[in-house]
């Protein structure tokens, strides 16, 4: 059995899957909150990558709105909750991973350029309404 747990949702959010970085169980997960009319999804297209350590690492993430939504990477290792990881404000770079909003592909990819071993985890990507 595999147990699955989800990010933590507030109004107007809405999750799709989880995506491990490591030789885990291929869960699928959604959750959807919804707390207005207007419309929107975030999709991961792939249940499970596994890359090489010292590979670099893609982890997609498109989502659909019309608006300007704000962008959320969360993050769940093993046998701990999920953490928020990076947003598409913060321009940050943590453990070497970064996401880039592209608002022409509606991508905010999580991106490294050489994975370790550490970085087998969960991710999840998701969006909140501004408004």
């Amino acid at each position: 059995t595999v147990s699955r747990e989800e990010p933590p949702a507030s109004p107007q959010v809405r999750h799709e899957a989880h995506r491990p970085l490591s030789a885990c169980a291929n869960v699928h997960t959604q959750l959807g909150v919804t707390g207005g009319a207007r419309a929107q999804t975030v999709t991961q297209p792939e249940d499970r990558i596994s890359v090489i350590e010292g590979a670099p690492v893609q982890v997609k993430c498109n989502y659909s709105y019309s608006l300007s939504p704000v962008l959320f990477w969360y993050v769940q290792y093993p046998n701990q909750g999920p953490q928020l990881f990076l947003t598409h404000t913060s321009r940050k770079s943590i453990k070497g991973f970064t996401a880039n909003l592209n608002k022409g592909e509606k991508s905010f990819h999580l991106k490294k350029l050489s994975a370790q071993k550490e970085d087998s985890a969960m991710y999840y990507c998701a969006l909140s309404d501004t408004v």
